[in-house]
């Protein structure tokens, strides 16, 4: 599949922005516009939301910019001065997503069940978010994966694409990382809405996790350990963590009964399930 389309959206000058700049920034506004107008309807959360998102956000491009870095070492260990030179194709997506995560749960650390309840409202529209973002990296042709034959093998053909040869078909990886985020903010959204708090985040780092050890055999990103990415080693942490989450919590028991249900018989089912729990 030939991607034959002008990766600069827009060109100012001598200030050329791409797609994946676009729309990672869309993707990003996205999430927090969504978020905030879910937490319209909880004005306290509301507020502890936007503080740990004061904190949050430079935390996450500060770190995902030195997993990148750590991730890539053997480039960036002779070219030091490259560190600090910031640009979208330089960050981890994991590790803005680990170290933000973080960073926000330490700022809400005094409100235990605000936080899960926080949390839960904001992961589905984070996995949009990173649906669109991944857009954007396809269109520019960032972050492609290692050759392939597959009949969607995607090769570029303007001389301004950031793939790292043309001629050559390769794995689309942001596509895949695309299709599991909006895969899971589905799954988020049809979730019912009495879950304990804590569920969705929960399953957001279990499955969004286990979609990036999967996919990461198609991706060019340099092994870090055991011949696994960084990114995968991230990624191992967040299932481990939301699954150990979930048991600890009990919210698998909560889940897991929900999801076998279909049809009128089972709504009714959980109807008379919840109204007996109240």
């Amino acid at each position: 599949m030939l991607i034959d389309i002008n990766p600069v959206f827009i060109s100012i000058g001598g200030l050329a922005v791409g797609w994946c700049g676009v729309l990672a920034l869309v993707g990003l506004g996205l999430a927090i516009w969504l978020s905030l107008r879910e937490l319209d309807r909880q004005p306290t959360d509301r507020v502890l939301a936007l503080n740990a998102l004061a904190w949050a956000l430079p935390a996450g491009v500060l770190i995902a910019r030195l997993v990148y870095v750590i991730g890539y070492w053997g480039y960036f260990l002779p070219s030091a001065n490259e560190f600090w030179q910031l640009n979208l194709g330089g960050l981890s997506l994991w590790g803005g997503l680990v170290g933000g995560g973080l960073v926000a749960a330490a700022r809400l650390k005094h409100e235990a069940v605000s936080r899960r309840r926080i949390f839960d409202i904001v992961v589905p529209y984070v996995a949009l978010g990173v649906a669109v973002g991944r857009l954007g990296e396809f269109l520019d042709g960032q972050g492609q994966g290692v050759a392939s034959a597959l009949p969607w093998a995607t090769q570029y053909g303007n001389h301004l694409a950031a793939t790292p040869d043309f001629g050559i078909a390769r794995h689309p990886a942001p596509v895949y990382d695309g299709v599991v985020a909006l895969g899971v903010f589905a799954l988020l959204k049809v979730l019912p809405t009495a879950l304990p708090a804590g569920t969705r985040l929960a399953a957001f780092l279990v499955v969004y996790g286990l979609g990036r050890i999967i996919f990461g055999h198609v991706r060019l990103d340099p092994a870090f350990l055991f011949g696994l990415q960084l990114e995968q080693f991230l990624a191992l942490g967040c299932v481990v963590f939301g699954a150990a989450y979930g048991l600890r919590h009990g919210l698998w028991s909560s889940v897991l009964p929900r999801l076998r249900f279909n049809g009128k018989a089972a709504q009714q089912a959980l109807a008379k399930e919840d109204r007996l729990a109240a």
